[in-house]
């Protein structure tokens, strides 16, 4: 279990990471209204679109990130962060600190990728 100093670290690592995904966020709407505007040819326009399509791809990564940090800061204002969803035992401040977003402990992650299990 995570003691409260650990907890709060964790909370500010979160909380910054959610700052750099929306200030990031932003940055690419402004950049790709901007560059909209200087496109000149046909082939330019092909090129901007193939970046616009790359950098969406990664900003879905992103939105990812966003709501499993959103779920991971909502545990910890109720108290359920470090709860494994699967067995409700506690999960290892180790294995937190390593994957601060995981939602299940070592043994339930284990048995749910348990290839053995998918060919029920």
């Amino acid at each position: 279990c995570m003691n409260a100093t650990e907890m709060n670290y964790l909370k500010v690592f979160l909380l910054s990471q959610k700052s750099s995904i929306l200030n990031k966020t932003t940055e690419f709407k402004v950049e790709q209204a901007v560059q909209k505007e200087h496109i000149s040819d046909e082939h330019e326009a092909a090129s901007h679109d193939l970046s616009v399509n790359m950098s969406i791809q990664l900003h879905e990564r992103d939105r990812l990130l966003l709501f499993q940090i959103e779920r991971a800061l909502g545990k910890i204002e109720d108290g359920t962060y470090g709860q494994c969803e699967s067995c409700g035992e506690m999960i290892s401040a180790g294995r937190l600190k390593a994957s601060p977003f995981t939602t299940l402990c070592i043994a339930c992650k284990e048995e749910q990728e348990d290839p053995r299990n998918y060919l029920n």
